[in-house]
């Protein structure tokens, strides 16, 4: 008996069927959570331009000093402890527990590259 397997594709957003090549994977991060979602040209369309003035104003990251992709949090928990002692040593002032303000993570990525 003769087998075919056919692989249909879906919008996230509308549950649409999708042909192959209209499948747009899309990958984002959001408070260090990463997500990815198969959109459809018109989703795709519409979470382009929700995104573009967020896109506009924010300042890209370079692959080096992104945290990469990191499933444990012990990780971060090594990441922070060096941020802090970076900063102290460079005379900037930081908190010993909770978040790290952003030009202070900045800083320390520059410091790093």
């Amino acid at each position: 008996m003769a087998r075919q397997e056919v692989t249909q594709y879906f919008d996230d957003i509308d549950n649409s069927p999708l042909a192959e090549e209209e499948v747009q994977v899309v990958d984002f991060t959001i408070d260090g959570v990463e997500y990815t979602m198969d959109l459809g040209p018109k989703n795709k369309q519409v979470f382009d331009e929700a995104l573009a003035p967020y896109i506009n104003a924010a300042r890209r990251v370079s692959k080096s000093s992104s945290r990469g992709k990191s499933s444990a949090g012990s990780s971060n928990a090594v990441r922070n402890k060096l941020i802090r002692e970076w900063a102290l040593n460079n005379g900037i002032e930081v908190s010993k527990r909770g978040r790290i303000a952003a030009d202070v993570v900045e800083k320390f990525n520059k410091a790093h590259q």
